[in-house]
């Protein structure tokens, strides 16, 4: 598929039967302001052209993605050889081989977990309030063995205005700066710190801001109705 060679591979010392990808709006059929390879069918596009991104990039998996319905909770699904029925969760865990594993995002943060023998791989969908909800802490706690993660591009510091409410939900002022009578929330700090306090040291990053390169990444915050793109990981 066209774009592939655009699309992120986490710069981090994987177990060689772990695989990881994260999609950018690169590819695909979508057109207008979903242009590109968008793999959200709750954002407005044309559903025909949606599956047809989804078909475009199952060629380059093992197997169909584990599609969550991502509603900023703290739920994390264990994923075995079917995806459950009720699969609103923003985070997800298997140690099935070959089962791949996705969270979408459009400025929110996605983070690629692989346990260091390679015997598990997880995500997590980490925006505002599923890091307040400790969405991390809740995936994390059901994992047994050390693990690693990757932070994807997601909306930075430099873009990602907040409200008192939105600091005032976390008891930490780590990852927040003033701006007049708002903050500025840096996702990334506070998931490394959240990470890092439930035993994951070892944390890589890709530092690229989603606001900031328009024709590269999604992001619903700069432009509201837009497309969403995949992080993805599995083991053989």
């Amino acid at each position: 598929m066209t774009g592939v060679s655009e699309w992120l591979v986490p710069d981090w010392r994987l177990p060689a039967n772990v695989h990881a990808v994260f999609t950018t709006r690169a590819g695909g059929f979508s057109e207008g302001p979903y242009a590109g390879l968008n793999l959200g069918l709750h954002v407005g596009d044309e559903p025909a052209l949606v599956a047809r991104n989804r078909q475009a990039l199952v060629q380059m998996l093992p197997a169909e993605p584990a599609w969550l319905d991502q509603v900023h909770s703290n739920r994390c699904l264990s994923i075995g050889s079917a995806v459950p029925d009720d699969n609103k969760a923003d985070a997800a865990f298997t140690d099935q081989k070959n089962r791949v594993l996705a969270v979408m995002v459009g400025d929110c943060l996605p983070i690629l977990l692989s346990e260091t023998n390679g015997q598990g791989v997880a995500v997590v969908h980490a925006g505002w309030k599923g890091l307040a909800n400790g969405v991390i802490a809740s995936t994390l706690k059901n994992l047994r063995g050390e693990w690693m993660a990757w932070l994807g591009p997601a909306i930075g510091p430099c873009h990602y205005e907040v409200g008192t409410e939105v600091r005032q939900a976390f008891e930490s002022g780590m990852g927040f700066s003033e701006r007049g009578d708002r903050w500025m929330m840096d996702l990334k700090r506070v998931a490394r710190a959240q990470l890092e306090q439930a035993g994951v040291r070892r944390v890589t990053s890709a530092e690229e801001c989603t606001f900031c390169l328009p024709d590269r990444y999604y992001s619903y915050r700069r432009d509201g109705v837009t497309g969403r793109m995949a992080g993805l990981i599995w083991f053989s």
